[in-house]
């Protein structure tokens, strides 16, 4: 009898550095990730926003048509850059904290490296974020559903644009 008690006091022993590691590994995320395709939203960028992003890693994207992104930095780094001819900036708020809004037709943005809260509207966004984040949204237009774009997360088939808001967790896996 006490040698399989001391038998199993062993193998606890043993099995305790394996289950502290496991645990430690299972607080990190690994990333997840967004692609939207040419999509669009009703009112164009007086409606609801095509895709919202907050997310420690990276958002990359394309407005082809008219639209606007407001871009949030959380934390210090790299500031976000953003390319076109004609591209308006005007500050903007989001609580407390201070972004830029970029507006016009054919311009691209990114903002890699860092806490980012990015929220886009418009016609022929095109977006790729990827990273860990919370609520992650997406928003397709209610009167065209099935010519506003497409989307998919974490791999996953393209779908087309959701006519309500889809809100999802990236890197939760």
């Amino acid at each position: 009898m006490r040698g399989i008690l001391l038998l199993l006091a062993s193998a606890a022993i043993l099995a305790l550095p394996a289950a502290a590691t496991a645990r430690a590994q299972s607080r990190h995320h690994a990333p997840g990730f967004l692609v939207v395709r040419n999509a669009s939203t009703d009112l164009g960028v007086g409606g609801k926003p095509v895709a919202t992003v907050a997310v420690n890693g990276f958002v990359i994207g394309h407005i082809k048509q008219e639209g606007a992104v407001k871009i949030f930095r959380f934390g210090t780094g790299a500031a976000a850059q953003v390319s076109g001819v004609d591209v308006l900036r005007q500050p903007v708020k989001y609580g407390p904290q201070q972004g830029t809004k970029f507006s016009g037709s054919d311009f691209r943005f990114r903002a890699v490296g860092g806490t980012w809260r990015v929220v886009v509207y418009g016609a022929g966004v095109s977006l790729y974020a990827g990273g860990v984040g919370r609520r992650v949204s997406v928003h397709g237009s209610v009167y065209n559903p099935h010519t506003d774009g497409r989307y998919s997360f974490d791999g996953e088939p393209f779908a087309s644009m959701p006519s309500g808001v889809v809100t999802r967790n990236l890197g939760t896996k």
